[in-house]
């Protein structure tokens, strides 16, 4: 896709993605009087009840402009893109359109159309080949089979449809959350260069901000209906699994490895009202989850008083605050992201209630300031920090220079993979002496490549190189074989003057502990510090001990383990300067992070708490 997408765009400007949006708009605008003016001549309104928040009868055929909108947007712009070849959703949003048209008009069953939203699902999902086939290391999975990965992108496109469907209540409020998922999708597939994903988005979003227009009309007013929240809540999903499988998440200024904290943030009220709907009706009301009420949260704020798009710009606003505060969050642990998500979300949407509540509250001095002292105690007791001293590494700089630590040669061992070069004033000369000329040089100079043509250390501490032979190497460092291979070469008359390298091509060392990526490294650098080793570790995290980093080395037949103080400057002056090959690097975790384990560990859980305290405080009063 990206090597098309390339080509394309010498050909069109970067203009052209406006226009994907311009085109949309404009269709999608047009066609809304049309569709307004037949549905009030046949009668095909939405008409009040006791549920509804309208008192007069409005046509709720908006799905139908937003879909003329999309589709002719999408299929004119995708034809030249080539993007049905690939995801083929045209057909399925055809299948969709009549299912939520005909709800409309003649009222289909909840079962119906859960059974077709599952096979339409099922069917993108295997024929796209697009699924969710990570965990993200919640519960400790990462990667699954195919078959759960499959089962999972159905269930999410389900949810998300029926979850988009249940908020469509009041005006702007299903518009303007899918307003604030596609401006992010389209920002992140244009840095993935993602052209037919673009296209989607800004042209869907194009559709609904005309809608939006005739939404909050007056005179001109009209729903969505079922049939746009069933079309825009389907390529919700589907933006949203290709989203999921992106490498990285590219806002141009700043970049991260994909997670789904971001999707959860920017979705967080209509799966929110989804769960809390269940939770009413199935055990609170004894009922089918699937019976219309009003229980919704936008009902509870309308009954406060707001009117219907004060709700909408509070709930677009609360879900862009919440997706910044995730971007925040990123150098987080998966569950802090998360819970630090759910919390801030159901407190920040559910807030105009919590106050409104807690004007009808008597306050007694005496009984709620001790219990208010009690929830701040237990928030003091669970805060723990760490000083900047923790944290910052050679506090002792004076700006004296460090002394020249010396370079050590590494020791070669059985099974190591030795790089081996011979160089001299004829280069046919020295040709023969290296294996990797001997042989073909098609594949580049890939490290994998390289290692093919190198040496391997056999059982007995030998390799066997051409012209030369066999020769013991695992007596010598690679300097004393350098020496070893230039005496030989000018002792025996094969080269005049000749230059030898050696370098250990399967050197390994293993850092674990609070780095952002432990595991076991293979470096090919001659000398590797201490400080690189870490950077392949991606660095400690802001939970790493820096005071006592353990380096576990073997020295003749005993491990040693040393300590190191990487807020000193002084072990760069020994031996610890330099990694050998099967180092192990281990840092533990400091004393802040060991008294927050499990509970509080940084200031967005902390602001999550002290929400959750404040509800149970109001629900105690209560």
């Amino acid at each position: 896709m990206t090597n098309h997408s390339s080509t394309i765009s010498l050909f069109y400007p970067e203009s052209i993605y406006f226009l994907f949006f311009i085109v949309a708009w404009g269709i999608s605008y047009l066609s809304f009087p049309v569709i307004i003016n037949v549905s009030k001549v046949k009668g095909l309104c939405a008409t009040p009840s006791d549920r509804s928040s309208h008192t007069t009868e409005t046509p709720n055929l908006g799905g139908v402009g937003i879909f003329i909108g999309f589709v002719s947007a999408y299929t004119f712009f995708g034809s030249l893109f080539n993007t049905d070849n690939k995801y083929n959703i045209g057909g399925l949003l055809l299948i969709l359109f009549f299912l939520g048209l005909k709800d409309d008009i003649l009222i289909l069953s909840a079962k119906t159309k859960l059974v077709v939203q599952c096979v339409v699902s099922l069917l993108l999902t295997l024929n796209s080949n697009i699924t969710i086939h990570n965990f993200y290391g919640i519960f400790g999975i990462y990667e699954i089979d195919s078959v759960p990965a499959i089962a999972l992108t159905t269930f999410v496109y389900v949810l998300i449809i029926n979850s988009y469907n249940l908020i469509d209540g009041i005006d702007g409020l299903a518009g303007i959350i899918a307003i604030c998922f596609f401006c992010v999708s389209s920002i992140l597939f244009y840095n993935a260069d993602a052209i037919p994903l673009i296209i989607v988005s800004l042209t869907l979003m194009g559709s609904l901000i005309a809608f939006l227009q005739y939404n909050f009309s007056k005179k001109m007013k009209i729903f969505m209906g079922d049939t746009g929240s069933m079309i825009v809540g389907f390529l919700l999903s589907f933006v949203l699994i290709n989203l999921l499988n992106l490498k990285q998440l590219n806002f141009g200024l700043f970049s991260y490895p994909t997670n789904p904290v971001l999707f959860i943030a920017l979705l967080f009220y209509p799966l929110l009202d989804t769960a809390r709907i269940f939770f009413v009706r199935l055990v609170i009301f004894k009922k089918s989850p699937f019976n219309a009420d009003k229980n919704h949260i936008h009902h509870k704020l309308l009954s406060l008083g707001f009117k219907h798009y004060q709700i909408s710009i509070l709930v677009g606003v609360v879900t862009l605050l919440l997706a910044s505060s995730s971007i925040l969050m990123v150098k987080q642990t998966i569950y802090v992201q998360l819970f630090s998500i759910i919390f801030m979300g159901i407190i920040l949407f559910s807030l105009p209630i919590i106050i409104d509540k807690m004007k009808s509250i008597s306050f007694n001095f005496l009984k709620d300031s001790i219990l208010l002292l009690l929830l701040l105690l237990t928030i003091g007791s669970l805060q723990s920090c760490a000083s900047k001293k923790d944290v910052l590494y050679f506090q002792d700089y004076d700006k004296a220079a460090i002394d020249d630590t010396k370079i050590l040669n590494q020791k070669i061992e059985t099974n190591d993979i030795l790089s081996v070069k011979i160089y001299s004033l004829d280069p046919e000369a020295a040709k023969i002496y290296n294996i990797d000329l001997l042989e073909s040089t098609a594949g580049g100079l890939q490290l994998e490549m390289v290692r093919l043509r190198s040496y391997l250390v056999s059982d007995g501490g030998e390799i066997t190189m051409p012209v030369l032979g066999s020769i013991i190497v695992n007596t010598k460092t690679t300097l004393e074989l350098e020496e070893y291979l230039r005496a030989k070469l000018i002792n025996e008359g094969h080269l005049k003057d000749p230059t030898v390298t050696v370098r250990i091509l399967n050197s390994k060392i293993t850092v674990l502990g609070e780095v952002r990526t432990p595991g076991t490294y293979t470096f090919a650098e001659k000398n590797l510090t201490l400080l690189q080793a870490l950077g392949l570790a991606g660095d400690l995290t802001i939970n790493g001990e820096r005071k006592d980093v353990l380096l576990i080395r073997q020295e003749g037949n005993a491990k040693t383990i040393h300590h190191i103080d990487l807020t000193s400057k002084e072990w760069m002056n020994t031996e610890l300067f330099y990694i050998k090959q099967n180092d192990v690097i281990i840092v533990n975790p400091n004393n802040a992070r060991v008294k927050s384990a499990g509970i509080i560990g940084n200031a967005g859980t902390l602001i999550s708490v002290i929400s959750l305290l404040l509800t149970g405080f109001l629900l105690i009063k209560q």
